[in-house]
């Protein structure tokens, strides 16, 4: 593969139980797996990799591998492998066997024009949806190339039905890979990013290949939960891959979120001289919109930057407090051997170093019946480079002192995202 975000869908699952830890892990067994697995070679296109044998065994070919390989989450009780691009898979949580192709009961599929509905047979499903804690609902969108660009919009209610189903057109193609959620609205930051469908096209470039930087401002669009009529803000030049909560104050609209000042070159291989060019800052930052007046407000809330950013999840939507992210990541390589932790009251930060080891996304663990924010335990999928195994870090969400590591037999490649499920939610 050409590029870090190609790689197939591999789940690891840790349950805890009153005996112990039980590890499994497997492969996600898409169609698009299972045939380069028989085959033993690449026959579909990826997010950065071209079919081998020249642009023509490229040229039209718009129907990208589903790699489903970028995040997993449990709701309406089922559980599903997400990837961007298309539909989710759904996957039994014991097992983890890939259960089936799920268009969400048809709510994914293409009923545009037949010219749209080659480009794109599925609509797109991001692997970012956001849960309303209050009331079960879990809001998602997708980004649709053809003939006019278009951002879908979901919602699912508590038992995983799609119950609503949006298209809002776009001036022109954008790169989302995340949004966020407040009690009234939906919003998304459409960054000065150019797309050449062009030669995506024609074969001669692969989607990450036709992407580059443009000149111009960022957008941010406030939706509300229901309808497409957008409120427009103005913000300053960035890129901004995820954000980590976002909430209301009054007439004020506050979202945290990691934010580049530009689109970072991401390279096949991880290679410390890498850093200087295609990695910029991302300090943990701090947008606050006024209804009122339109203005935007940025302050960082931190000097270190970090990525993969997670936040108690009873405080999605929600006012908080503490961020838990990957980070510092001020190293020379474009990898991170820490967990930081970014107090936005205090404007402080904590930070718990591994190195040489590298540490995978923090997923925060409340502990049954506290009270406190930060009253919990972070997991992190690490790689002990000494050792070459995998492992599984937890530590007390307050201090990040290191309360235990499970060792693996084997090494694991870090992953993306992951999520935590009470075994109570899951079927028995």
């Amino acid at each position: 593969y050409g590029h870090l975000f190609d790689g197939d869908g591999h789940l690891n699952r840790f349950a805890f139980t009153d005996r112990g830890v039980v590890y499994r892990n497997r492969y996600v067994r898409t169609r698009e797996f299972l045939a380069e697995e028989s085959a033993r070679r690449i026959l579909f296109r990826n997010f950065g990799t071209n079919i081998p044998g020249g642009f023509h065994r490229n040229l039209l070919r718009m129907r990208f591998k589903n790699a489903a390989n970028t995040s997993i989450i449990f709701h309406g009780g089922r559980l599903h492998a997400l990837w961007e691009g298309g539909v989710p898979h759904r996957i039994d949580p014991g097992s983890l066997d890939t259960l089936a192709r799920d268009d969400l009961g048809g709510a994914l599929r293409n009923d545009r024009s037949a010219i749209d509905r080659l480009i794109a047979p599925e609509l797109p499903y991001s692997a970012h949806p956001r849960l309303d804690p209050e009331t079960g609902e879990l809001f998602n969108f997708g980004t649709v190339s053809g003939l006019k660009p278009a951002l879908m919009l979901y919602r699912l209610d508590p038992a995983g039905a799609c119950v609503q189903r949006e298209r809002m057109t776009l001036p022109t193609k954008s790169f989302l890979h995340d949004f966020t959620l407040t009690p009234r609205f939906r919003i998304f930051f459409l960054t000065p990013v150019a797309f050449d469908m062009t030669r995506t096209l024609l074969g001669v470039a692969t989607p990450v290949g036709a992407l580059r930087a443009a000149p111009g401002l960022t957008t941010i669009l406030l939706l509300p939960r229901r309808g497409t009529q957008a409120r427009s803000f103005t913000a300053r030049p960035c890129f901004i891959f995820h954000f980590a909560n976002a909430f209301e104050d009054g007439p004020h609209v506050i979202i945290d979120a990691q934010r580049m000042d530009r689109l970072p070159v991401v390279p096949v291989a991880m290679r410390p001289q890498s850093r200087a060019e295609g990695h910029p800052s991302t300090p943990l930052t701090r947008y606050i919109l006024d209804t009122r007046s339109d203005r935007v407000e940025e302050r960082a809330l931190t000097g270190h930057s970090g990525e993969l950013p997670t936040i108690n999840p009873a405080y999605w939507t929600r006012p908080h407090r503490y961020t838990w992210s990957l980070g510092p990541l001020e190293r020379p390589e474009p990898c991170a051997t820490g967990i930081l932790k970014v107090d936005a009251e205090a404007r402080s930060a904590l930070t718990r170093d591994f190195a040489p080891n590298l540490t995978g996304e923090p997923i925060f663990v409340p502990r049954p019946g506290s009270a406190a924010e930060d009253d919990g335990w972070i997991l992190s999928m690490c790689y002990d480079a000494q050792r070459h195994i995998g492992e599984l870090v937890v530590l007390d969400a307050a201090d990040l002192r290191v309360v235990c590591r499970l060792r693996m037999p084997h090494h694991s490649p870090l992953g993306f995202h992951g999520t935590w499920v009470p075994a109570a939610q899951l079927p028995a």
